[in-house]
């Protein structure tokens, strides 16, 4: 069931998603509130797990992690079993950004990064392909992004 997001709120949030290291001060002054109940607004929204968590966003090319690549995984049981063995066995490795169980032709979705082609085959030879189940990998490199981490936008609830 969503949580119940008032006006203020969205704004809390619309902020705070673009804006993650905003004072406390600050972000009572964009919303028009003094700091206690702002504090108090944004620790709620983090109770009620709204707001999962802060982070920086990191330039993989900055770093040495240039290459984006989805793999788009089918497995060779559906089984419950196969679905979780997967599951662990992907949360546990390290190089995978993200992981979405989807519905369609693949059952799987991960983004990886990695530093260049070498190292993805290397990851996809010695890592991907000996995940629990898998059948096939399609691996799609990324040429480049338009945009990426976009902000949530939270409607105004209708009453």
């Amino acid at each position: 069931m969503p949580a119940e997001i008032d006006h203020t709120d969205r704004k809390i949030l619309e902020i705070l998603q673009e804006e993650g290291r905003i004072s406390n001060a600050a972000l009572a002054r964009r919303i028009g509130l003094t700091a206690a109940p702002t504090l108090e607004r944004v620790r709620r929204l983090e109770r009620e797990r709204v707001i999962t968590g802060y982070a920086a966003r990191i330039d993989g090319d900055s770093v040495g992690m240039g290459l984006t690549v989805f793999a788009s995984v089918s497995l060779e049981a559906h089984e419950l079993r196969a679905v979780e063995d997967f599951r662990a066995a992907v949360t546990a490795l390290p190089g995978i950004l993200e992981c979405h169980h989807l519905t369609g032709e693949a059952d799987f979705l991960l983004k990886v990064r990695a530093a260049d082609m070498g190292s993805y085959e290397a990851f996809l030879r010695e890592h991907l392909l000996g995940l629990p189940g898998v059948q096939r990998i399609r691996s799609s490199v990324v040429l480049s992004t338009l945009k990426e981490g976009g902000a949530i936008q939270i409607e105004e609830a209708v009453t």
